[in-house]
């Protein structure tokens, strides 16, 4: 018998076919492309099943989505995807707890164009380790993503997922991959955040080319996945570091949201910005998923006086975080009461000499997005930025003037 191909594509979002149960036998092919949906409208675990030597669906890109209608129903619901080299690698959510409201569940996956894990998903900004110093991970995190989105709950449902991957070929855990498939744990992205969280999900089952048991709260069912090498997970995300006045000393203060592995922080100072010492070493919190804030007191103070943060985890791997600068002398200089409006940014600057700043707003990227001038006068000075386009995510503030410079980073919600 020769394989049925049915193929679901338009040229719109509109959800284009309607299903109340597919039953896909003897390699029948299901291929959803240019952003259409397959919506099954049946709640029950068995409104998608295979039969025979089993059915084949092909997604490809996150747009080329399943929408089913689960509700408040309970069970294991299995889609079976198919890569492009025709490699079955199904998915499976067993749903165990209904979540209240009249919802559906979101499935899409699709295979990257290369090691690197482009394109990324629409909500997707990096694949670095850290937002402040980036390092690109791509090569330890399997070369596909899955979208699994709950719609439409009051409160979402609690789920346990099963994730494969193409083992067999070449194409999505070997090339230039650098990962373990034994190491393969399941994360995922937070939009709201805009980073990768620090949790790692799920069993390892190498040997069946997949992650089972990724059991998810409600708390934590977020919209897209990847499996990536639970020894070099992507972030440990720092929110903030900067350093502040108080008097004549300095208060160095950090704030992270997630850590992986972390087993301390050196808070290191310079004087020239150009040979660094050991000021203090500060405990980590290992693994967490929750704002931590640090902070470090330096009574001896130059005219400016120049910070960096070193991470160290517990196998002794490094990474150093941006440099930040102050000018501690009798608080001639505070910066404070930070906005940020739809399309403007304000905050406060306290000194106690007349000068003009330069003061640049840059992206997480390093892109300039406010270049402006200032002229300080001593006292209070409120200073604004306007007609800017900013997203939610990290931006860098940087004030210099001959002779204050002042630097912090700012997480806009």
């Amino acid at each position: 018998m020769k394989n049925l191909f049915l193929i679901i594509s338009t040229f719109s979002s509109l959800l284009l076919f309607s299903q109340a149960r597919v039953v896909i036998n003897n390699n029948g092919f299901i291929v959803i492309d240019n952003s259409a949906y397959l919506v099954i409208d049946n709640s029950n675990a068995n409104a998608l099943t295979t039969l025979g030597t089993g059915g084949n669906i092909r997604s490809e890109d996150e747009n080329d989505a399943i929408k089913w209608n689960i509700g408040a129903a309970t069970g294991t619901y299995t889609i079976p995807w198919t890569t492009n080299s025709n490699i079955k690698i199904p998915f499976s959510m067993n749903k165990t707890n209904a979540g209240t409201g009249a919802g559906n569940v979101i499935f899409a996956t699709y295979e990257t164009a290369t090691d690197m894990n482009t394109p990324w998903p629409s909500t997707v900004t990096h694949m670095d380790n850290d937002l402040i110093a980036p390092v690109d991970n791509s090569l330890t995190v399997v070369d596909r993503f899955w979208r699994v989105n709950a719609n439409g709950y009051t409160t979402k449902p609690t789920v346990s997922m099963t994730f494969s991957y193409d083992g067999v070929t070449a194409n999505e855990i070997g090339g230039s991959n650098t990962l373990v498939e034994a190491n393969l744990e399941a994360q995922r992205w937070n939009t709201g955040v805009g980073d990768w969280e620090a949790l790692l999900f799920g069993t390892n089952d190498a040997a069946n080319d997949r992650v089972t048991n990724v059991n998810i709260t409600a708390a934590d069912f977020f919209d897209f996945w990847i499996l990536v090498d639970r020894t070099i997970p992507l972030p440990v995300t720092l929110l903030s570091f900067n350093a502040e006045c108080k008097e004549d000393a300095a208060i160095i203060n950090w704030q992270t949201s997630t850590e992986i592995n972390n087993d301390y922080f050196v808070v290191e100072k310079s004087y020239d910005g150009i040979v660094y010492f050991e000021l203090e070493t500060v405990v980590g919190a290992g693994n967490s998923n929750e704002t931590n804030s640090y902070s470090v007191l330096d009574k001896e103070v130059n005219k400016t006086t120049y910070y960096r943060l070193k991470q160290v985890d517990f196998n002794g791997t490094t990474t150093y975080f941006e440099v930040v600068a102050t000018n501690c002398r009798a608080n001639e200089f505070e910066v404070n009461q930070f906005v940020f409006g739809e399309n403007q940014f304000s905050f406060n600057v306290i000194t106690a000499i007349n000068e003009t700043v330069n003061v640049i707003l840059y992206d997480v990227r390093g892109r300039v997005v406010s270049n402006k001038k200032f002229n300080l006068e001593n006292g209070s000075n409120n200073l604004k930025l306007n007609n800017l386009s900013l997203s939610r995510g990290m931006y860098l503030l940087s004030i210099n003037g001959e002779q204050n410079v002042y630097s912090t980073k700012l997480m806009k919600q």
